[in-house]
């Protein structure tokens, strides 16, 4: 529950409800049930979102076996644009955007074209395979829809790269807009469990999302939809969200973990620890085998030394370079993490959605600006 302060009930802090140090059953007979086409279930994903200690290496392993057979060693990158930067008239409280939170953003409004394109160019020479740009606010207004226009018309005019958006709530007109205009697919999270989401947010609801989500794919954009990690969520709501964005299908699921920002009201919440990350990754591999799972946002507060085992424990895919209110580190960095694990870089057609599922109703050595700051955005390598 809410707390008057804006605060979660403690009761709902990072809960680890019931951790196992074995899993209840063999875990790589459940790869090879995953790899033969069939599916885990609510229980299965439960047990292995609980699991603990060596157990989570095991876990790991079987999620790699599902990650090789489906994505082999194919792996992309993609990186973002805050275009429209705060005053957003939403109160999601892990966010740094929010008007209603006292975060110490510089904000700013909707870039022009040419920043855009410049952007746009910058990400594709280094190492990025889709760029999106980022707006805050609830979505599009009228008034600001022909700049909106103006940014994809810009990104259009950079090749070799898949264009993306990341506006909010969408109407069906401006969904239909988008993709005559070339975007190819829109960023839209479920963030967290339906169950889970007024806890987290309140001005808009988890169903509005879900509609965005659906009104993209009926005029044919392709959709990026996933959640974060480590907003006092139970294990109930990791399964839930799993299971969700099983029946949206999605063709790209970014796993963000919370990085408690100073004066939002998760600020004060403890960053999960590695072990328990890796083991959500793996969950979440076998819960969608065949999507683009994108470890993102807050990669390198939370994994630390172990960011590279994220792609053992099953994801396919990275944000690389700056986030939308904190640094990343250097684009060179992440690539040569590729090469070291053997991998192969490659483009965005790693993963995508299930084909048998409908939906229900160019390398550089570029450097961000160091972590820690929040006068973003800034375009990487400035």
């Amino acid at each position: 529950m809410q707390k008057s302060d804006g605060k979660l009930d403690p009761a709902l802090e990072n809960r680890d409800d019931n951790p196992l140090n074995e899993a209840p059953f063999d875990l790589l007979g459940l790869s090879r049930k995953i790899i033969n086409g069939g599916d885990i279930t609510r229980e299965e994903a439960d047990a292995c979102f609980r699991l603990r200690g060596d157990a989570v290496y095991d876990l790991m392993y079987a999620a790699n076996r599902v990650r090789r057979h489906f994505h082999g060693n194919k792996v992309t990158f993609c990186s973002i644009l805050a275009s429209k930067f705060g005053r957003c008239s939403e109160d999601c409280k892990f966010c740094a955007q929010s008007s209603f939170y006292n975060t110490g953003i510089e904000p700013h409004t909707m870039m022009d074209g040419t920043e855009v394109e410049k952007a746009t160019e910058f990400a594709r020479d280094n190492g990025a395979s889709a760029f999106g740009i980022v707006n805050s606010g609830r979505g599009p207004s009228q008034r600001e829809w022909p700049k909106i226009m103006e940014a994809v018309t810009a990104m259009k005019k950079v090749d070799g790269i898949c264009h993306c958006a990341t506006l909010g709530t969408l109407s069906a007109e401006q969904a239909l807009d988008l993709k005559n205009a070339g975007v190819r697919r829109i960023n839209h999270n479920l963030e967290t469990s339906e169950r889970h989401y007024a806890n987290i947010v309140t001005t808009h609801t988890w169903q509005d999302r879900v509609k965005t989500l659906k009104l993209a794919q009926e005029v044919g954009l392709e959709t990026c939809s996933g959640g974060i990690f480590g907003m006092g969520e139970t294990v109930e709501d990791r399964v839930d969200l799993g299971f969700s964005l099983k029946a949206l299908n999605p063709d790209v699921v970014p796993l963000n973990f919370l990085h408690p920002i100073e004066g939002t009201p998760l600020a004060h919440l403890k960053p999960l620890q590695p072990l328990v990350i890796l083991g959500i990754i793996a969950t979440m591999r076998l819960i969608l085998p065949k999507q683009d799972l994108k470890v993102a946002g807050g990669r390198e507060k939370n994994l630390r030394d172990m960011q590279s085992w994220g792609f053992y424990a099953g994801a396919t895919s990275g944000l690389i370079g700056n986030y939308l209110s904190t640094y990343g580190r250097a684009n060179s960095e992440d690539l040569q993490m590729i090469r070291d694990l053997g991998l192969t870089w490659d483009d965005d057609r790693v993963g995508g959605g299930d084909p048998g599922v409908e939906p229900s109703d160019h390398l550089g050595s570029a450097r961000p600006k160091p972590n820690g700051a929040l006068s973003l955005p800034v375009l990487a390598g400035n």
